[in-house]
């Protein structure tokens, strides 16, 4: 085992692999299709008939979504996904109070 050392101790071929996937993996975000049944805040009110952004918490970072819901909702409002309306557009509805802090 000492012999592969260079393959499998810190810094050697197979870490710096380990590194990189995992740095690609925390940049990509998932998809709207994915994001159907999330919870998250309105960040930017949502006009009837209109869009605006809603803000969730995906592995302990950021992430807004374009967002259009069947009633007007205003900042700070709780919703869950319903619909993935393009890769970057989702539909929610209304949640109510929640006791956790994220989003």
């Amino acid at each position: 085992m000492a012999q592969l050392g260079w393959f499998t101790e810190p810094g050697g071929l197979l870490t710096g692999l380990d590194r990189t996937l995992l740095r690609r993996r925390a940049r990509t975000s998932p998809s709207a299709e994915a994001m159907v049944g999330a919870a998250g805040r309105v960040v930017t009110p949502i006009p009837r008939g209109g869009y605006g952004e809603v803000l969730f918490c995906v592995h302990g970072r950021p992430l807004k979504y374009a967002a259009r819901a069947r009633t007007p909702l205003g900042f700070g409002a709780r919703v869950r996904v319903s619909a993935a309306l393009s890769p970057s557009a989702i539909e929610v509805a209304h949640l109510g109070p929640a006791a956790d802090g994220c989003p």
